[in-house]
């Protein structure tokens, strides 16, 4: 403890003096002067090249996740990646990304799959930039740095050299290792990420190629920055070769780059080409500027509460009991279409006669079971977590039905006595999917049925929920849909079951009813 005190004394020490002296060199007129005739069209340009080089990468992330078992919606991911990108603008060696897979992990992703995700990729982004880190120093600028700077890169190089060289330990692990590793529990779980990880090598061409793709928008956020100062001090080249090397820089210890002031890093090597100090430090805080207004997109899931049942469950309740009511009979004609197909669909499939118990799981202010009572059953029982809902649908007075509250997971029903189930738009919803169906199999009687719907995941439905929840009134899909299920998906849920049919209501609809409101 106190030497790690001292060393980080020492860094601070070290970190002020270099900042002084910078200070003391930059000419502030000059520098007011720059900003404030920034072109704010090539510093917009900058901060795309930025937010597309972000998505990208939370794109990879997303189809790596999706090989591990996890499905989870790509505008989720990328804003657990912005938080992280948030984080590491501002941490010693951008150790704040590392806050990705905690991110993550508030939305029910297991906490060793985001690590795993998060360090493969790493993995390869660093050795990229190794390489052209070392392209850039020595081959094109060698001539400019002074040998202090050149000793520290090359121990910077070869710390990261031997990290990788773990990493690949830990992926590829000898029977003397694994019998090294077992002898401890925390060895254990590394040997376990390490087996997450080599999952995910396969795809190696692929995380390269947004890697590759990565490389180019960073370099063209540079040189458009450039462009926008007015001065043009660095060429395209110049811009893609300089990124990767001024990213290494803030893994070094002991220099206020690693300490986290990534500006002095910029600063220091460019006025080691002739640079200015006063344009290097304003192109260091229009770098910062754009990175930092994009990251900004990450502050929702820095603020953001872990799922949970009692989160869910409390969101739930702050909602207007009798808000499916009035999506079934909105103004809205994409929202009425899909409302009144689904539950017309639900009716059709399950056919329910007059000696019939019904059970609707999530049953909302009983839509479905006020359309499906036409036709005349036993009784019903609506089951539902909002109490808002459950007072709302007894309100209505269904003939033969009530409404109780009861977590979809845990149904206070007794075993094999329900003849029909309505599960409609549900299992997404739920944290344990394999808990509801146990619990719909339970109550089921022999030969009994039922009907759950769930968007399509190779539907449209992903782009319709995000301009829902943008746009929209009413429920905020991206706050409570936990799964998202394509029809084989759904299908493996089922395998105990004697029959099981799945149907693609709509592929392409609910967007189909902007232009045919007769259908509505």
């Amino acid at each position: 403890m106190q030497r790690s005190r001292i060393l980080n004394g020492i860094q601070g020490a070290i970190g002020l003096a270099i900042l002084l002296l910078l200070f003391t060199t930059i000419d502030y007129h000059l520098a007011l002067s720059l900003l404030m005739q920034v072109d704010a069209w090539f510093l917009l340009l900058a901060c795309f090249c930025y937010f597309l080089n972000n998505l990208l990468m939370a794109y990879r992330l997303k189809k790596l996740l999706l090989t591990m078992g996890e499905n989870i919606r790509l505008r989720l991911v990328f804003f657990s990646h912005m938080a992280g990108m948030l984080l590491s603008d501002f941490t010693p060696g951008r150790s704040g990304y590392l806050y990705v897979a905690l991110a993550l992990n508030k939305r029910d992703v297991p906490l060793d799959k985001g690590i795993a995700t998060i360090t493969s990729t790493y993995l390869y982004d660093l050795s990229f930039k190794v390489i052209v880190a070392i392209l850039g120093a020595y081959f094109i600028y060698s001539f400019v740095f002074a040998d202090r700077v050149g000793f520290a890169i090359i121990i910077t190089l070869l710390l990261i050299l031997g990290v990788i060289a773990g990493y690949l330990i830990v992926m590829n692990p000898t029977d003397g290792v694994k019998a090294l590793f077992k002898k401890r529990r925390l060895l254990q779980k590394v040997l376990q990420f390490g087996e997450q990880s080599r999952s995910i090598q396969k795809y190696a061409p692929f995380i390269l190629s947004i890697t590759l793709a990565g490389w180019m928008l960073r370099g063209l956020q540079w040189y458009l920055i450039v462009l926008s100062m007015h001065q043009l001090f660095l060429t395209p080249l110049d811009a893609l070769l300089l990124n990767p090397l001024l990213t290494l820089l803030s893994l070094i210890p002991l220099t206020p780059a690693g300490w986290g002031i990534q500006e002095a890093g910029i600063v220091i090597v460019f006025a080691a080409m002739g640079i200015s100090a006063t344009i290097a430090t304003s192109f260091a805080l229009l770098t910062r500027l754009v990175e930092v207004a994009v990251d900004l997109f990450g502050t929702r899931d820095l603020l953001r509460k872990p799922i949970k049942n009692k989160n869910l469950f409390s969101f739930y309740n702050t909602i207007n009991g009798d808000i499916d009511e009035k999506a079934y009979n909105s103004d809205l004609l994409v929202q009425r279409y899909f409302q009144t197909r689904k539950t017309d669909a639900v009716r059709d499939s399950l056919e329910v006669k007059a000696g019939d118990i019904v059970v609707d799981i999530g049953c909302g202010s009983g839509v479905q079971l006020q359309e499906i009572g036409r036709m005349g059953y036993a009784l019903a029982v609506g089951i539902d977590v909002s109490l808002n809902a459950v007072l709302h649908g007894r309100k209505k007075a269904i003939k033969n039905t009530d409404f109780i509250i009861a977590d979809a997971q845990h149904l206070p029903v007794k075993a094999s006595c329900v003849d029909k189930i309505i599960c409609a738009e549900i299992i997404e919803h739920v944290k344990e999917p394999d808990h509801l169906i146990t619990e719909i199999a339970r109550v089921l009687k022999d030969g009994g049925e039922v009907v759950i719907t769930t968007p399509n995941d190779r539907s449209v439905w992903g782009m319709y929920e995000l301009f829902w929840d943008l746009f929209g009134r009413g429920r905020n899909y991206g706050e409570t849909h936990l799964r998202f299920f394509s029809e084989s998906g759904l299908r493996s849920y089922f395998p105990a079951f004697s029959e099981c049919s799945t149907r693609t209501l709509f592929f392409i609809s609910p967007l189909f009813a902007l232009t045919n409101s007769a259908s509505c």
